[in-house]
This record gives C-alpha cells, structure tokens and sequence, in this order.
C-alpha cells in the first residue's frame, strides 16, 4: 500500500521527495487506523467450503488448464518465442529488434501466429531472414501459443519476448555470455517500460549479482519476459490455459527449480504499456478469480515436478492469497469476496508445514491468524492494509 501511495502522488506531483514524504505520513495515519480497526474483527466466516465451490463456479467456472508437451532435441543455442495475435501495428518493431543484433550466438526465432485476422501473418512472411520460424495456429491465447513454441523450440535456453515489446541493443550477446560465464539456470536482464507517442520512460536497473538462494531469487520480477531461461526448466512445465495470470508459474515454480540466477544492470528489453491490457480490466471482471484457480494448478504442477511442500511455497501463496488477491477482486460482490477467501483458507490448511509460524510485523501475523481462523473481515482490513 505503501508503495502504491506514493506512485500516486508522484504521478501528481510529479516531485520524488513530496511524494514520499506525503506516502510516509499517510501511510502512518492508514496503519493508526489499522491497529484500532483489528480490535473488533472477531468474527468467523461461516461459509462452508462446498458452498464457497459452488458459488465460485456460478460466477467463474474453474478453467481448463492442464497441457500437454513435447520436447525435441537441442540443436541451437537459444529460441526467441514470440506470441502474436493481431500484432499487426508492432510486429515488425519487435522481429527488426532480434534480427538486427549483432551476435555469434546460434538461435531461432519462433513467431507463433495466434489465429490473427489481421495482417500478422504478411508482415511476418514478409521479413527475410533464415532466423525466423513462422508457425500458424488456431487462437489458444497467450499461454497456448508459447506453449507451441516451447514445443517446437530446439534451443537449450529459451527467451520470451511479446508481440509489442522490443529487445534492447545486442543483448542476447550479453545475456548468453552470462550463461556461458557462470552457468546459470537463469538469467534477469535490467529494462524499461514506455507509453506510445509520449517520452514516459520507467527504467528498472538492477545491481550485477549472482543468486543461489530461493528466497533471494524469488526477490525477481515476476513476469517471464526480460530473462533467459535453461531450456530443460520447461522438459516438464508449460503455462496453465485458459486462464489470466498465466505468468504465475514463473515465482510458483520456475524460480523454485532455480539453483542458480545471474541478474544484469544491462537493459536488455523494452516494455510497451498497454493501458488496455488484462492489468487495467481484470477488477471488473468475473475472470479475476483466475488469481485463485490458477493458483490451485500452479501447486499442482510444483507437486507432479517433485518441489517440496515447504515454508517458502507456504509464504508464497499466503502472499498471493492476501493483498494480491484482495486488489484482484475488491470490486466483486462481498459474497464472492468472502467464497474465495474461505477456499484460498482451505488451500493454506493443506499445504501449511507443521510447527509453522508467522514472521514479522503485527499486520503479517495478522495474516496468518485470519486464515487459520477464517476471520474473514480481519483478512480483508489487514490485506488492504498492507
């Protein structure tokens, strides 16, 4: 909350040192009134799981999201998998963004048309270049077609890159040098986020480090772009379908099968914001609640890849089931609201490793309290709040 306040008020103020000094003293006054109100939330939900179930699947049936994979034989060094649906107006910017590098390194770019009926399809087949491979395919979404290309990708490190985003200078040079210098599992390149037709730049650099711990690897940025990744991560993983919040699997499991990161400050990738995208609509709409179901396929698939029920899977999901969760779906019915706080209760319960016990502030052992006590409204005040 904090942070998010002081976004806010820069994006009005548009002075660093008001902003935070503004941020800081409201955030005093909101956890003031957080120690007052957490007096007089006392109450148990008295939902049972098979109605909370049943009242999820009336307002947003639990989607299908199991896959299927094929792995083939390495024969390049990396592929660039590139999803693409009615990608026409970009295109062509993100394709010229790889094939205009200088490198020595062997990779394939895979450009997964996904059902556009626009002219993706031209564009595509209109660019000249031995790197690319053009595979066309009914719609599936977003995970479907980087399913595809992981399935038909022979590179031994993968590297995703959107439709509308470009990569920066010669980075896959840079990038595959770190692999080959520290033989890394994974590597998390810098970057910049940018606003058609403006000069609103957002650079996020990060410090050259190496990283071995899971609990400081799982400090990386969520989302699968901006990163190179071993190729043998995906010999038993793809991204769960027909859901939002694809993208979880990346802290869920993919930085838990990490044994080693290298992180660069190299700026490696341009992200295009797209005030239309899923980010900007999903609190008004019923498939936010993907935030729940794909969160019961993502343990699911840590389970069948043999990762350990531990206190850092536990930590991770309480995460999500707390404030990312409440944000998600703060505009629904409190009906819904209180449902899938009573499941996401039900999910912790299964999965909390014996002689658990929270750590940290007041507000986080909160937290924990009210979902092992199914105090609903304390959950809801104390995930506002934090």
């Amino acid at each position: 909350m904090k942070q998010r306040m002081y976004n806010t008020f820069y994006r009005k103020l548009k002075n660093v040192k008001l902003a935070k000094a503004i941020s800081n003293i409201s955030y005093c006054m909101l956890l003031a009134y957080y120690y007052m109100a957490r007096l007089f939330c006392k109450s148990k939900s008295s939902m049972t799981i098979d109605e909370a179930y049943k009242l999820m699947d009336s307002c947003s049936k639990r989607p299908d999201m199991k896959t299927t994979y094929t792995n083939k034989e390495c024969s390049k060094d990396l592929s660039i998998i590139v999803p693409a649906y009615n990608a026409e107006k970009t295109i062509r910017e993100c394709i010229n963004s790889v094939i205009n590098q200088q490198t020595s390194v062997d990779y394939e770019l895979i450009i997964v048309n996904d059902g556009s009926s626009d002219k993706t399809k031209e564009i595509v087949t209109g660019i000249k270049s031995e790197k690319i491979v053009l595979i066309n395919q009914e719609n599936k979404g977003f995970s479907g077609a980087r399913n595809t290309g992981i399935d038909a990708s022979v590179g031994k490190y993968i590297m995703f890159l959107d439709s509308d985003d470009m990569l920066v200078g010669n980075c896959i040079e840079g990038m595959m040098g770190k692999i080959r210098e520290f033989g890394a599992d994974i590597v998390q390149g810098s970057y910049y986020s940018f606003l058609e037709n403006t000069n609103t730049f957002n650079y996020s650099k990060f410090q050259d480090t190496t990283v071995t711990s899971t609990e400081n690897i799982l400090k990386a940025p969520g989302f699968p772009w901006a990163k190179i990744y071993k190729r043998e991560m995906f010999n038993q993983l793809r991204f769960p379908l027909n859901v939002w919040f694809e993208d979880t699997i990346v802290c869920m499991v993919l930085y838990r099968m990490c044994k080693k990161m290298v992180v660069t400050s190299d700026v490696v990738y341009a992200y295009r914001l797209n005030p239309n995208g899923i980010t900007a609509k999903a609190r008004h709409s019923n498939k936010c609640i993907d935030h729940y179901w794909v969160m019961e396929q993502v343990l699911e698939d840590a389970r069948d890849i043999g990762l350990q029920n531990d206190e850092i899977q536990y930590d991770l999901v309480k995460g999500h089931m707390s404030t990312l969760l409440y944000r998600r779906i703060s505009l629904m019915s409190d009906e819904v609201i209180e449902c899938t706080f009573n499941l996401a209760c039900q999910m912790l319960e299964n999965i909390r490793p014996e002689h658990y016990k929270a750590k940290g502030r007041t507000i986080d052992k909160d937290i924990e309290r009210a979902f092992e006590t199914r105090n609903y409204k304390l959950w809801k005040l104390a995930s506002f709040i934090v």
